[in-house]
């Protein structure tokens, strides 16, 4: 039995579904043009009233920023200088500001797993780490996948890593994004102690200054997209962030950036 075609009808039905594809694909590129824009566009206005000098209200009670100081962070004059700007701007929980200091080792008796009890007892909105210890992604693993006694995941906030000295594939697995300065090719030790410089500290300062603003005014983690990019571009201001590459195979890391020299 032969089954006949009618050509016309075919080559008709051809055309209209080549004009539809067309047409539809054109809508979705406008859209997506048009939603990086306007996410670019929100990330800069979040974090453009970092740098303004009026001053602005936070309530302690929406929930608390955590910085975690490694142990490179914790020297003067770095650390005392770092949180004088932090509790000029957003205050200390302490004296009913929003920011919450855990100095590394000090106040975690040495041993960074009792972070995890820190911020389980604590209500916080975010977690900013500056020079993560080793180890540090265990405590973040079991904060993102143990449960309350309601079944709610036990923290699902924002979690910005800056300069880490904790193993990078466990931290790009638990947090937002990390954030590193450009190593030169002579670098070959990952784990070499940071220098603070006075480079370093004030660009240090600046970037945990704007994310505590990204925090206040977004909350819920950065998604691993294309625009992740740009939101930390965002936060961090004037210096050029780009996708870390890694030496070896070449391949790009969805949310680990270094900061160019």
């Amino acid at each position: 039995m032969r089954i006949y075609y009618n050509v016309t009808m075919i080559k008709n039905f051809i055309n209209i579904s080549l004009t539809l594809f067309l047409f539809y694909a054109s809508l979705s590129f406008i859209s997506c043009e048009k939603l990086q824009s306007k996410t670019k566009e929100n990330a800069d206005e979040i974090v453009e009233a970092a740098s303004v000098t009026e001053e602005i209200k936070y309530n302690p009670e929406d929930g608390l920023i955590c910085i975690l100081f490694g142990e490179d962070f914790t020297a003067e004059p770095f650390y005392n200088e770092a949180i004088a700007k932090l509790t000029e701007k957003y205050g200390l929980s302490e004296e009913g500001g929003i920011i919450f200091p855990v100095k590394y080792p000090d106040d975690v008796k040495s041993r960074i797993s009792n972070l995890y009890d820190i911020i389980t007892e604590h209500k916080i909105r975010g977690i900013i780490l500056l020079g993560a210890p080793e180890g540090t992604h265990k405590a973040l693993y079991r904060l993102r996948s143990n449960s309350s006694e309601e079944g709610k995941v036990l923290y699902s906030n924002a979690i910005f890593s800056l300069m880490p000295q904790d193993d990078i594939l466990g931290q790009e697995s638990t947090c937002d994004f990390i954030l590193e300065y450009e190593r030169s090719t002579s670098d070959t030790d990952l784990e070499q102690e940071i220098s603070i410089t006075p480079q370093l500290a004030e660009t240090a300062e600046n970037i945990v200054i704007r994310a505590v603003r990204y925090i206040e005014e977004n909350p819920e983690p950065l998604l691993p997209t294309a625009e992740l990019r740009e939101h930390v571009q965002a936060i961090v201001g004037a210096k050029k962030v780009r996708r870390y590459t890694d030496p070896e195979t070449g391949l790009q890391a969805i949310n680990h950036f270094v900061i160019e020299q």
